[in-house]
Protein backbone atom coordinates (compact mmCIF):
# COMPACT_ATOMS: atom_id res chain seq x y z
CA UNK A 1 0.00 0.00 0.00
CA UNK A 2 1.44 3.37 -1.47
CA UNK A 3 1.01 5.94 1.81
CA UNK A 4 1.65 9.71 1.32
CA UNK A 5 1.68 12.64 3.26
CA UNK A 6 0.79 16.02 2.08
CA UNK A 7 -0.58 19.48 3.50
CA UNK A 8 -4.34 20.02 4.79
CA UNK A 9 -6.85 21.49 2.60
CA UNK A 10 -10.57 22.71 3.26
CA UNK A 11 -11.48 20.08 1.12
CA UNK A 12 -10.46 17.61 3.47
CA UNK A 13 -12.21 19.30 6.15
CA UNK A 14 -15.15 16.70 6.94
CA UNK A 15 -13.06 13.37 7.62
CA UNK A 16 -10.63 15.18 8.95
CA UNK A 17 -12.00 16.37 11.30
CA UNK A 18 -14.40 13.60 12.28
CA UNK A 19 -11.08 11.45 12.48
CA UNK A 20 -9.73 14.17 14.80
CA UNK A 21 -13.26 14.59 17.05
CA UNK A 22 -13.03 10.39 17.02
CA UNK A 23 -9.32 9.74 17.55
CA UNK A 24 -8.99 12.08 20.75
CA UNK A 25 -11.15 12.87 23.80
CA UNK A 26 -12.27 16.63 23.87
CA UNK A 27 -10.01 17.10 26.83
CA UNK A 28 -6.99 16.15 24.68
CA UNK A 29 -8.21 18.38 21.73
CA UNK A 30 -7.95 21.69 20.86
CA UNK A 31 -10.71 24.06 19.01
CA UNK A 32 -9.54 23.27 15.33
CA UNK A 33 -10.08 27.21 14.23
CA UNK A 34 -7.30 27.71 17.18
CA UNK A 35 -4.72 25.96 14.76
CA UNK A 36 -6.08 27.03 11.20
CA UNK A 37 -7.29 30.23 11.83
CA UNK A 38 -5.72 31.95 14.90
CA UNK A 39 -3.07 33.96 16.02
CA UNK A 40 -0.63 30.75 16.49
CA UNK A 41 -1.96 29.12 13.38
CA UNK A 42 1.44 29.72 11.35
CA UNK A 43 2.76 27.74 14.34
CA UNK A 44 0.77 24.60 13.25
CA UNK A 45 1.03 22.13 10.11
CA UNK A 46 -1.66 20.23 9.05
CA UNK A 47 -1.24 17.36 7.22
CA UNK A 48 -3.31 14.17 5.39
CA UNK A 49 -2.13 10.69 4.80
CA UNK A 50 -3.35 9.47 2.28
CA UNK A 51 -3.38 6.08 0.56
CA UNK A 52 -4.41 4.51 -3.00
CA UNK A 53 -7.64 4.10 -1.63
CA UNK A 54 -8.59 7.07 1.02
CA UNK A 55 -7.84 10.43 0.36
CA UNK A 56 -7.61 10.95 4.33
CA UNK A 57 -6.34 7.73 5.60
CA UNK A 58 -5.60 9.48 8.95
CA UNK A 59 -4.26 13.03 9.76
CA UNK A 60 -0.65 14.98 11.27
CA UNK A 61 -1.03 17.75 13.21
CA UNK A 62 2.72 19.36 14.05
CA UNK A 63 3.39 22.08 16.38
CA UNK A 64 6.97 24.48 15.67
CA UNK A 65 8.45 26.80 17.82
CA UNK A 66 12.24 27.84 17.32
CA UNK A 67 14.19 24.91 17.04
CA UNK A 68 11.53 22.34 17.96
CA UNK A 69 8.52 20.67 16.06
CA UNK A 70 6.16 18.43 18.07
CA UNK A 71 4.56 15.83 16.43
CA UNK A 72 0.88 17.21 18.34
CA UNK A 73 -1.53 14.05 16.73
CA UNK A 74 -1.28 11.54 14.66
CA UNK A 75 -4.17 8.88 13.98
CA UNK A 76 -5.12 6.58 11.47
CA UNK A 77 -8.62 5.84 10.53
CA UNK A 78 -9.43 2.91 12.35
CA UNK A 79 -10.66 0.51 9.61
CA UNK A 80 -6.94 1.18 8.43
CA UNK A 81 -5.06 0.64 11.77
CA UNK A 82 -2.29 -2.41 11.73
CA UNK A 83 -1.41 -2.32 7.91
CA UNK A 84 1.96 -0.04 8.33
CA UNK A 85 0.69 3.11 7.90
CA UNK A 86 2.16 4.95 10.64
CA UNK A 87 5.37 3.06 10.51
CA UNK A 88 5.73 4.25 6.72
CA UNK A 89 4.41 7.80 7.49
CA UNK A 90 6.74 8.56 10.17
CA UNK A 91 10.17 9.15 8.32
CA UNK A 92 7.69 11.44 5.98
CA UNK A 93 6.86 13.13 8.92
CA UNK A 94 10.26 13.83 9.57
CA UNK A 95 11.50 14.83 6.29
CA UNK A 96 8.51 17.15 6.09
CA UNK A 97 9.80 18.60 9.12
CA UNK A 98 13.50 18.60 7.88
CA UNK A 99 12.42 20.28 4.45
CA UNK A 100 9.87 22.75 6.47
CA UNK A 101 11.96 23.85 9.21
CA UNK A 102 15.47 23.57 8.83
CA UNK A 103 17.43 22.56 12.20
CA UNK A 104 14.47 21.69 13.76
CA UNK A 105 14.43 18.48 15.81
CA UNK A 106 11.12 16.39 15.74
CA UNK A 107 9.76 14.97 19.12
CA UNK A 108 6.85 13.53 20.37
CA UNK A 109 4.66 12.87 23.86
CA UNK A 110 3.51 9.67 25.00
CA UNK A 111 1.24 8.85 28.10
CA UNK A 112 4.41 7.65 31.13
CA UNK A 113 3.80 3.96 31.09
CA UNK A 114 2.75 3.07 34.51
CA UNK A 115 1.59 -0.39 35.96
CA UNK A 116 -0.75 1.13 38.09
CA UNK A 117 -2.56 3.00 35.34
CA UNK A 118 -5.96 2.13 33.88
CA UNK A 119 -4.86 2.34 30.50
CA UNK A 120 -1.37 1.18 31.06
CA UNK A 121 -1.69 -1.64 28.30
CA UNK A 122 -2.34 0.68 25.50
CA UNK A 123 0.37 3.02 27.03
CA UNK A 124 3.27 0.09 27.07
CA UNK A 125 1.42 -0.38 23.04
CA UNK A 126 2.18 3.10 21.55
CA UNK A 127 5.29 3.49 23.13
CA UNK A 128 6.42 -0.35 21.62
CA UNK A 129 5.60 1.43 18.11
CA UNK A 130 7.11 4.39 18.54
CA UNK A 131 10.58 2.76 19.60
CA UNK A 132 9.96 0.05 16.77
CA UNK A 133 9.39 3.01 14.25
CA UNK A 134 13.02 4.19 15.19
CA UNK A 135 12.35 6.44 17.52
CA UNK A 136 13.97 6.50 21.11
CA UNK A 137 13.87 7.60 24.63
CA UNK A 138 15.53 10.68 25.65
CA UNK A 139 14.79 10.73 29.37
CA UNK A 140 12.50 13.95 29.55
CA UNK A 141 9.61 13.59 31.42
CA UNK A 142 6.96 16.05 31.85
CA UNK A 143 3.33 16.15 33.42
CA UNK A 144 0.82 17.67 31.12
CA UNK A 145 -3.04 18.22 32.01
CA UNK A 146 -2.35 15.91 34.81
CA UNK A 147 -0.93 12.97 33.14
CA UNK A 148 2.88 11.97 33.00
CA UNK A 149 4.23 12.27 29.83
CA UNK A 150 7.29 11.33 28.06
CA UNK A 151 9.55 13.17 25.68
CA UNK A 152 10.57 10.82 22.39
CA UNK A 153 12.25 11.92 19.32
CA UNK A 154 14.99 10.15 16.84
CA UNK A 155 18.37 9.28 18.26
CA UNK A 156 20.37 11.98 15.90
CA UNK A 157 17.51 14.94 17.79
CA UNK A 158 17.97 13.30 21.46
CA UNK A 159 20.92 15.25 22.55
CA UNK A 160 18.94 18.80 21.66
CA UNK A 161 15.47 17.58 23.74
CA UNK A 162 15.36 19.25 27.24
CA UNK A 163 12.39 20.17 29.23
CA UNK A 164 13.48 23.80 29.20
CA UNK A 165 13.04 24.02 25.73
CA UNK A 166 9.85 21.56 25.51
CA UNK A 167 8.15 24.20 28.16
CA UNK A 168 9.13 27.02 25.64
CA UNK A 169 7.49 25.51 22.74
CA UNK A 170 4.17 24.91 24.78
CA UNK A 171 4.82 27.86 26.30
CA UNK A 172 4.23 29.98 23.22
CA UNK A 173 2.57 27.57 20.81
CA UNK A 174 -0.42 26.45 22.89
CA UNK A 175 -3.70 27.48 24.07
CA UNK A 176 -3.28 30.60 27.28
CA UNK A 177 0.88 29.64 27.47
CA UNK A 178 0.58 25.93 28.74
CA UNK A 179 3.22 25.29 30.73
CA UNK A 180 4.27 21.46 31.78
CA UNK A 181 5.28 20.57 35.34
CA UNK A 182 8.12 18.09 36.17
CA UNK A 183 6.78 14.96 37.21
CA UNK A 184 5.80 14.99 40.97
CA UNK A 185 5.97 18.84 40.87
CA UNK A 186 2.65 20.40 42.94
CA UNK A 187 0.18 21.82 40.91
CA UNK A 188 0.64 25.62 41.01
Amino acid sequence: MSVRLRPYTPADSEPYLALYEAAFPASERKEFSFMTEGPLSPSYDLLVIETDTESVAGLVILVSHAQFTLLDYLAVSPSLRGQGIGHAVLPQIRAFCIATHPGAHLLLEIETPMPDCENNAQRLRRKAFYLSAGLCETGVHARIYGTDMELLTYPEDAPFVTFAAYAALLSATFPDGMTPQTPGEAVQ
